[in-house]
């Protein structure tokens, strides 16, 4: 299963790779910020983009809102409320994150933006294989949205899945956003 992953996340490096990240990113952070659910959300967790990730950065400028960034040490990942004025520094495996407090009481999050190579049509997604999400995301209520922005050509009908993957709620991509209807 392992390697099978690992060949499949070679192939979907390889094909972000193509894509083109700005135009995407532009549309996604569109369709998002007039989604019903991310209207209603008052704390929602994003993510830093790397290496031609989908970029949610200008959902920033929406004062309206509280922001989190993960912060990952060795073996766990937990969130930190962004402030402006202080803004990002590098952080472990030189990935942007915000200085400030940890967040304690991950209950009051919304919503989660999850990072990921791939999905699919049933919420899995394939992470990097550290783990970082799927024991972040074991940790969260179920009332809290988790939701995967991505390029429409890397949903799939189907992904290998483990024990220990942790599925999202819906989809987002620079075309639809698409809810997993066995989530529900």
């Amino acid at each position: 299963m392992k390697n099978k992953k690992n060949q499949l996340r070679k192939k979907c490096k390889f094909i972000r790779n193509t894509l083109p990240n700005s135009s995407c990113s532009d549309k996604i952070v569109k369709i998002i910020s007039n989604w019903d659910i991310y209207l209603a959300a008052k704390n929602i967790m994003l993510f830093y983009p790397i290496n031609s990730e989908i970029s949610l950065l200008k959902l920033l400028d929406d004062k309206s809102k509280s922001f989190y960034f993960p912060v990952v040490s060795s073996d766990a990942m937990f969130p930190v409320k962004y402030d402006r004025y202080h803004g990002f520094c590098s952080g472990y495996f030189n990935i942007n994150e915000p200085l400030g407090e940890r967040l304690e009481d991950y209950s009051i999050l919304d919503l989660i933006f999850v990072p990921a190579l791939a999905v699919d049509y049933a919420g899995c997604r394939l992470g990097y294989g550290k783990g970082y999400y799927d024991r972040f995301l074991s940790n969260i209520c179920d009332s809290c949205i988790k939701s995967v922005p991505i390029y429409s050509d890397l949903v799939f009908d189907k992904l290998p899945k483990e024990k220990h993957d942790k599925e999202c709620d819906f989809i987002v991509t620079e075309e639809q956003i698409i809810k997993i209807t066995n989530r529900f």
